[in-house]
């Protein structure tokens, strides 16, 4: 694969060919905002542009740390979810000898002592704050960022969709689903059928009677509905995909999709 050229640069993030030139050589700073500073820079980094003797030291500084960055849970549910997801996640990346940091907040926003930043369900716009202040590579895991520049991976919930269809019927059931941060995620899970339900508690009250498909555990369990086809989420699968994304942006592989959905 051709190696990335200061024009693929210039074109990713919007700006000239001078203005990148300007700002991995720490010139005319006059000439450019920070923002446009920051996202040459996170292009830099992510695509490993060369000579550039910034993208080298980038490639070169491994520390095996990987901070995983997780909201505070508000529910039951919730905190089952992220554990149940968390203990699975753990257990393949300590295998491979990383040194997992998990933090449900940063106090500070500017991170360089890891690797790479796995951010789990978090919204769109704290991700993007957080994208701005660090040139290390951020992955969004069940959180949907409009940008391409990022890599994100989240379940294919068509395709769940799909499957309840084959099983009850079209129009036939409710998706079930635990309350998540990322709106954006959301709003996309809401617009592929009117028959889905966010549960932010314990209180099942809004979840009709009847047929109900899920992909969450803690929901499996608790429901008592007689006919449920449950499609779990927290799959080795998934796992296997956010490693595979984690392994392309920390070693700036190019030309990848970055929006990866898991069935």
């Amino acid at each position: 694969m051709a190696k990335i050229t200061i024009k693929d640069v210039a074109r990713l993030a919007g700006v000239s060919v001078a203005t990148v030139s300007y700002i991995i050589n720490g010139k005319h700073e006059d000439r450019y905002t920070e923002e446009t500073k920051r996202k040459v820079l996170q292009i830099v980094n992510l695509y490993n542009f060369q000579p550039s003797r910034l993208a080298q030291s980038f490639a070169l500084s491994k520390s095996r740390n990987v901070i995983v960055l997780t909201g505070k849970h508000e529910s039951v549910l919730q905190k089952a979810e992220s554990y149940d997801f968390l203990r699975l996640f753990c257990k393949t990346f300590e295998r491979l000898d990383y040194n997992l940091i998990m933090r449900t907040h940063l106090e500070n926003t500017r991170i360089d002592t890891a690797d790479a930043i796995i951010c789990v369900g978090m919204e769109e716009d704290k991700f993007r704050r957080l994208a701005r202040e660090n040139y290390v590579p951020l992955l969004s895991v069940d959180g949907k960022i409009n940008d391409e520049l990022f890599f994100q991976v989240y379940q294919d919930f068509a395709y769940v969709l799909q499957e309840g269809e084959k099983k009850f019927g079209k129009g036939n059931f409710t998706l079930a689903l635990v309350d998540m941060y990322n709106q954006t995620l959301k709003d996309e899970i809401k617009a592929l059928s009117d028959n889905i339900v966010f549960l932010g508690g314990n209180d099942f009250s809004k979840l009709p009677k009847g047929n109900v498909v899920t992909v969450h555990a803690s929901l499996k369990n608790s429901l008592e509905n007689s006919e449920m086809l449950f499609i779990p989420a927290n799959t080795q699968a998934r796992v296997d995909a956010i490693l595979n994304c984690f392994n392309q942006a920390t070693e700036r592989v190019q030309g990848t999709t970055h929006t990866v959905t898991v069935r």
